[in-house]
C-alpha cells in the first residue's frame, strides 16, 4: 500500500459542481481544557485567530486560570465546567470522552481540533473536514507521564486502559487530517495510530521580544509536571550556585519548593509582559525535560539567549549544538551541569539567535495551517487516493 501523507482515509464532503473552487465559511476550534497557560492554549488562540468567527468548543473553561484573550471569544462548555474542579481536572480523565460526545455533532464546513488527548474525540458530521492539530498522542494511554509515573491515579487507571485506547484510536481514525506539531509528534502518531501526519510547527510569538544581552539568572518557564524534569534544574543550579527563576504551576510545587535553596526564585503564575522581561534578561533557559516541541526555547532564542536542553524531542528541530544551545543526554543534574558549562562558550550574536526564532512565528503557523488544509481539500487528496493515509501495518496494538 502506498503511503500518502495529507488527508485521512476519511474525507467524506463530495466535490463541488462544475469545478467551483470550494469556500470554508463555517469553521470551529476544538481544544482538550482551557484552563491553563501553556503553548497548547497559545495554539487554539491562534486557530481561533486565523479563524476569528469560530467557536471555541471545549470540556471546561476556567477564565481566571488561563489567557485573558479567551474571554474575548464564543467559548462554548461541555457538563464539565458545572463541576467546582480548579486543579485536580485530570483525575476527571474516565469523563472526558462523554463532555466530548456531549457537545453534540459539529455541523461545520471545517472543524479543527488542539488535542493532546480528547478534543479530536468530537463528533462531526458527513459533511464537515475534520481537522486535527496534534500535540501529541494521550500520554498517559501510551508510556508517556501525565498522571504521574508509578502513582496510585496510574495504578487505578490501568483497568480502563484498554477501553481508552479503543476510543482513542477510534477518535484519530474518524478525523480527515492530522497535523503534528513536529517531526518527534509525527512519529509518535505513525506509531500509535498508523496514521501518516503533516506536520506544522506551533506558533511562537515571537515579535514580542526584543534580542539583548546575557544577564545572570537562569531561567525555567514550565509546567511543573513529572516528565518536565524541572528538579534537575533545581538540583543543577544549586550546585553550582546560580540564581534561577522557576516560572509556572503544576501538582508538583509543593515537593519543588522543599528541594530548592535559597538561590532558586518561584513564580507560579506571571502575565506575558514579565515572563517576556525575564526571557530577556536571563543568562539562558533551561529545558530539562523532553518537549513534544517546545515553545519556549524558540521564545528564548527570540530574546537572544541560548537554551541548556535535554537532547530529545522537539528541542532537536529547534535548536543546533553549540550555535543555539547545548545538549545533555542523560536525566541527570550532573549531566545538565556539563550542558550548563558548555554553554558558556556560545558566542552567537543575541540578534542572530533571533532570527533564528522567526521561522517558527504566528505567521508562519497561519500559512502552514492553511496550505495544509487547502492541500487536502483538492480533489486528487480525495478517496481513493486518500485510503492509502493508514500506513499498511497499522496501528501498535
Amino acid at each position: 500500500m502506498t503511503q500518502i501523507s495529507g488527508i485521512h482515509c476519511g474525507w467524506r464532503r463530495p466535490q463541488p459542481e462544475d469545478g467551483e473552487a470550494e469556500r470554508v465559511s463555517r469553521v470551529a476550534v476544538v481544544h482538550d481544557y482551557l484552563n491553563q497557560c501553556g503553548g497548547a492554549e497559545r495554539v487554539a488562540l491562534e486557530l481561533a485567530a486565523t479563524w476569528p468567527e469560530a467557536p471555541i468548543y471545549t470540556s471546561l473553561y476556567r477564565q481566571d486560570q488561563t489567557f485573558p484573550a479567551f474571554a474575548k471569544r464564543d467559548v462554548r462548555t461541555s457538563y464539565l465546567d458545572r463541576l467546582p474542579i480548579k486543579h485536580g481536572f485530570r483525575n476527571l480523565f474516565p469523563l472526558y470522552p462523554s463532555a466530548f460526545r456531549a457537545l453534540g455533532t459539529l455541523d461545520h464546513d471545517l472543524v479543527v481540533s488542539s488535542s493532546s488527548g480528547w478534543a479530536h474525540g468530537i463528533r462531526t458530521s458527513q459533511r464537515t473536514m475534520h481537522v486535527v492539530y496534534c500535540h501529541t498522542p494521550a500520554r498517559w494511554l501510551y508510556g508517556y507521564d501525565y498522571l504521574g509515573s508509578r502513582s496510585a491515579k496510574q495504578w487505578l487507571a490501568r483497568p480502563l486502559l484498554g477501553a481508552m485506547r479503543r476510543w482513542d484510536r477510534g477518535a484519530a481514525r474518524r478525523a480527515d487530517l492530522y497535523i503534528a506539531n513536529s517531526r518527534n509528534v509525527h512519529d509518535r502518531i505513525r506509531a500509535v495510530y498508523g496514521i501518516e501526519a503533516d506536520v506544522v510547527h506551533p506558533p511562537v510569538d515571537v515579535d514580542r521580544f526584543t534580542p539583548r544581552p546575557r544577564g545572570e539568572r537562569l531561567l525555567v518557564v514550565s509546567r511543573l509536571l513529572p516528565y518536565k524534569r524541572v528538579d534537575l534544574a533545581i538540583e543543577a543550579a544549586d550546585r553550582i550556585g546560580l540564581p534561577l527563576d522557576v516560572i509556572g504551576s503544576g501538582p508538583l510545587y509543593p515537593q519543588l519548593r522543599a528541594l530548592a535553596g535559597p538561590n532558586v526564585r518561584f513564580d507560579r503564575r506571571l502575565d506575558d509582559a514579565a515572563i517576556t522581561a525575564l526571557m530577556e534578561s536571563c543568562r539562558a533557559l533551561l529545558l530539562p525535560g523532553s518537549e513534544d516541541f517546545g515553545i519556549t526555547p524558540v521564545e528564548a532564542l527570540a530574546a537572544g539567549k541560548p537554551v541548556v536542553a535535554f537532547g530529545s524531542g522537539g528541542a532537536l528541530e529547534s535548536l543546533q549544538e553549540g550555535v543555539s544551545a547545548s545538549f545533555f543526554y542523560e536525566p541527570t543534574a550532573d549531566a545538565l551541569l556539563g550542558a550548563l558549562r558548555r554553554v558558556e562558550q556560545i558566542e552567537t550574536e543575541p540578534s542572530t539567535l533571533a532570527q533564528s526564532a522567526r521561522r517558527f512565528s504566528n505567521d508562519a503557523f497561519r500559512a502552514g495551517i492553511q496550505a495544509a488544509v487547502e492541500r487536502a481539500r483538492q480533489p486528487e487528496a480525495r478517496w481513493p487516493a486518500a485510503a492509502a493515509r493508514v500506513v499498511e501495518h497499522g496501528p501498535r496494538g
